[in-house]
């Protein structure tokens, strides 16, 4: 459906019996979790949804019973995405593992879940605003990027109360941020975000953000994809010398052992997406920027422990799973998220 073409999907539990309430609450957050109850009985269970696609970025707002979430291996590989999920609690609270990482958010936090990991949590009854971001959309570089998930920016913080305060504005205007204003939206969530989560980051972890070095990731992570990328090519494109590159990357293992690091992530989560046909192992290499199938399988074992073979075949669950959720009829949301990657 479409308010002044925007897709929007509602979710009123007052129109609703209790069964199908949860249903569609089930569905409509399948490709982000596994939602459960957490009471047994559906008796008292009860879920409104208003959620919002800008074509840039989601944004949705949510009352819901207390209930568990997880977001497994399977369903990570099976939805294909990377974005990051940020949630604002304006009620109730959520004790939650980040792939690792224990932490709780109280009523007016703000948490970061990476769509490219796992998750698990386990809520109070709650009112939250959740925000999810294509991962190029943040002005923070990819080694800043990959430790937000579980972050968590305190409602109490300066940057937490304007964070949380843009949120609920965007939530409530969101059927009006058409066109230009969408976008212009767009680029203040940004910036809220990469500012609060980075100086969470940096206060919890001690992670610096350099300018120099978060232009070249970026360019970097735009051509993953691409053989071409290279020492070279980078060197080139910013007039930089080999030695000057060399010293910004040397704290990462340097600048080769970074790119493939990137790419070898990017293939885990194109798993799902080359079959387990013949070939299937060549086809994942090509599309991750490798020049050579030898190559890349000896960097994918040595990475995660596993012949790409195997992990292609243990990935047969996800795919699975991927397919249930393309065939349901009702899993809007799944084509939202495939939407956001083109996003500019």
């Amino acid at each position: 459906m479409t308010t002044e073409s925007i897709e929007h999907q509602i979710i009123r539990s007052q129109e609703l019996s209790r069964d199908e309430n949860f249903e569609y609450w089930r569905a409509g957050v399948a490709s982000l979790f596994e939602a459960r109850p957490t009471r047994d009985e559906l008796s008292s269970f009860k879920a409104d949804l208003a959620s919002y696609n800008l074509g840039h970025f989601l944004i949705g707002k949510s009352s819901a019973s207390a209930q568990s979430f997880h977001r497994s291996r399977e369903l990570v590989a099976a939805t294909g995405v990377d974005h990051l999920l940020i949630q604002l609690y304006v009620k109730g609270e959520c004790a939650y593992d980040a792939d690792g990482g224990l932490a709780t958010g109280v009523a007016g936090d703000i948490v970061c879940f990476d769509l490219s990991r796992p998750m698990q949590s386990q809520t109070t009854d709650m009112d939250i605003i959740s925000l999810i971001l294509p991962r190029s959309m943040l002005r923070l570089t990819p080694r800043v990027i990959d430790d937000l998930h579980g972050s968590r920016v305190q409602g109490s913080s300066t940057l937490g109360i304007l964070l949380g305060e843009h949120m609920l504005s965007m939530a409530k205007v969101a059927p009006r941020l058409t066109g230009a204003e969408g976008r212009l939206a767009a680029e203040v969530a940004s910036v809220l975000v990469s500012s609060g989560f980075s100086a969470a980051v940096a206060a919890e972890r001690e992670t610096l953000v350099d300018i120099n070095l978060q232009t070249i990731q970026l360019f970097i992570e735009r051509n993953l994809t691409n053989p071409s990328l290279s020492t070279e090519m980078i060197m080139r494109h910013f007039a930089l010398s080999r030695s000057a590159l060399y010293r910004l990357f040397e704290p990462m293992g340097g600048i080769a052992n970074y790119i493939r690091d990137r790419r070898l992530r990017l293939a885990y989560l194109k798993l799902t997406s080359v079959g387990t046909s013949r070939g299937s192992v060549a086809k994942l290499a090509y599309s991750t920027g490798f020049p050579s199938e030898n190559a890349f399988s000896r960097a994918f074992q040595q990475y995660y422990g596993v012949r790409p073979s195997e992990a292609i075949r243990n990935a047969e669950a996800g795919i699975r799973l991927k397919i249930d959720l393309q065939a349901a009829s009702d899993n809007w949301m799944q084509a939202w998220l495939e939407s956001l990657r083109t996003a500019p």
